[in-house]
């Protein structure tokens, strides 16, 4: 969602999101930084570790290696910044969410501290947010995701399913857990008997959102933003009118499920044969 300093002026943050682009499923795609030789540099000379140093100067010349490395790096030092600062300490918590608001000064101040990671992220996703896509910074990263202007919140409840696809038995097994010996043995024929089968394991859960409604400058009420936040939490400048619609005592249903009958089915995950 665009997001401005004040109510009169369009200076965009870059790192938010578009607010009449509905958030994809999908993240900016992971680049290799075209200045991978001077984030190394300054990341030897940041560093105490020296394992780490000696590690990392064996990866000099091997690029991909390397950019992984100080992608990992990034990841602790984003999981040691979260220890200290958040939840955030001068924003109010919107009920039992991980979702925090404040006035607009209280939050530039805290997205000021996030700042510093969100330009390495940027390094590693250059495409994040930018058009025509405006894809997110990946949610494994866990930094928080910022909306300005926010006039209401409608929190809601959809019954999902997570999806994955496998084109071997051990794979599956390894993702998803034990079936019994005869499911087992059915999945094993399934492939065997078509070398091109996949499998494909679904487990349902509570999709959890935000429907998210800012405000332009001129007080308009802008189309809302669905937002999944739960893993890397939501910070929002609230408006003085800011308000709250919980909807989450009645979860929409979910659609009608293409697929019936699986193969194996170990109480967390169903399997069927892959369409």
């Amino acid at each position: 969602m665009i997001a401005w300093n004040d109510v009169n002026s369009f200076t965009p943050i870059p790192v938010l999101i578009p607010v009449d682009t509905i958030m994809p499923r999908r993240s900016a795609p992971f680049v290799l930084p075209d200045n991978l030789d001077h984030l190394m540099q300054v990341h030897l000379d940041a560093s105490s570790n020296a394992d780490d140093i000696e590690v990392l100067t064996k990866l000099s010349n091997t690029p991909k290696k390397a950019g992984k490395m100080l992608l990992s790096s990034l990841q602790a030092d984003i999981a040691s910044f979260r220890d200290d600062q958040f939840p955030p300490p001068i924003l109010t918590q919107l009920r039992d969410m991980p979702i925090y608001y404040g006035n607009l000064d209280e939050v530039q101040a805290y997205h000021a501290l996030w700042q510093p990671l969100i330009d390495r992220a940027m390094q590693f996703y250059p495409s994040a947010y930018l058009p025509p896509d405006h894809l997110p910074l990946p949610a494994s990263l866990e930094i928080p995701q910022f909306v300005f202007n926010v006039q209401r919140i409608h929190l809601t409840k959809t019954r999902a399913k997570e999806s994955k696809s496998f084109g071997s038995g051990g794979a599956l097994i390894a993702k998803c857990g034990e079936f019994s010996d005869a499911q087992t043995k059915r999945l094993e024929d399934v492939l065997r008997r078509d070398e091109t089968a996949q499998l494909v394991a679904h487990r349902a859960f509570i999709d959890l959102r935000a429907y998210v409604f800012c405000k332009d400058s001129k007080g308009k009420l802008l189309d809302p933003e669905r937002m999944r936040f739960y893993r890397t939490g939501l910070i929002v400048h609230a408006l003085p009118d800011f308000k709250i619609v919980d909807s989450r005592q009645k979860p929409r249903k979910r659609r009608n499920d293409a697929y019936t009958n699986p193969l194996a089915d170990n109480g967390v995950w169903k399997v069927f044969l892959k369409r």
